[in-house]
């Protein structure tokens, strides 16, 4: 699909709270969007994600340090990522629902809120199963990336990486879910499609802001900063070579 060079002068179908003073950044900052758009398409190669997990040092428990020292993650989200019938790597989406109080209409990695004595990847693997139908036993965990969180709270959410095996048949729970979309992971890794944004807070705080065009919507906020990491972990330890 041919697109205009995207930014916050695009229409986009979610309205997004840009603060007047925000700036376009001119050199992102994320490694994975100074590759060519060849180069990035590696990134959706399965050998390629095999490796930049390979030695990962497991999940839930020991893995990336938490932002704050002895936090522990308010939320977790599974990152599925599906095998098509030409080896495409497809990630798996959704637009949350638009009654939602957290976030309504935002596209979103399948996710939610920890219950109480549940783990970080108990919670992404449940939260996934009500909200797209994604059988937790489908899931061959690959590994977790680094905490991320929201501009608007700080707290810290996980994020875990799956191969879902076989053919499932996903289906979005209409009590939070708007949306479902399983989207090539080569084109999420296309640097044409992304950009970055300094916003400065009423508090002093200055943030840089990711954001991912997908035509007539967009990945941002958290979500986008977990893709970044995601993509930028396939480019330092996928054995990646352009």
């Amino acid at each position: 699909m041919t697109m205009d060079r995207p930014g916050p002068s695009r229409e986009y179908r979610q309205q997004i709270p840009r603060p007047p003073d925000a700036e376009v950044v001119a050199e992102p900052e994320a490694v994975f969007a100074r590759l060519s758009p060849l180069e990035a398409a590696t990134l959706a190669r399965v050998d390629v994600i095999e490796q930049a997990f390979a030695n990962d040092s497991g999940v839930s428990g020991g893995g990336p340090v938490p932002i704050e020292s002895g936090s522990r993650p308010a939320a977790a989200v599974l990152l599925p990522l599906l095998s098509g019938a030409s080896d495409e790597i497809s990630l798996v989406l959704i637009r949350r629902a638009t009654h939602l109080r957290s976030n309504p209409g935002e596209i979103a990695f399948p996710g939610g809120r920890l219950e109480p004595g549940e783990s970080p990847l108990e919670a992404a693997l449940r939260e996934a199963s009500e909200e797209v139908a994604l059988d937790p036993g489908a899931v061959r965990l690959l590994g977790e990336l680094p905490y991320a969180t929201r501009a608007t709270r700080p707290e810290a959410i996980g994020a875990f990486v799956g191969a879902v095996t076989g053919a499932p048949m996903l289906a979005a729970n209409p009590d939070e879910v708007a949306e479902l979309f399983v989207t090539p992971l080569a084109d999420l890794a296309d640097g044409a499609r992304y950009w970055e944004e300094i916003w400065r807070r009423p508090d002093g705080l200055v943030w840089r802001m990711s954001f991912f065009d997908l035509g007539d919507d967009l990945i941002w906020g958290a979500s986008a900063r977990i893709l970044v990491s995601l993509f930028d972990r396939l480019v330092t330890g996928g054995g990646f070579s352009g």
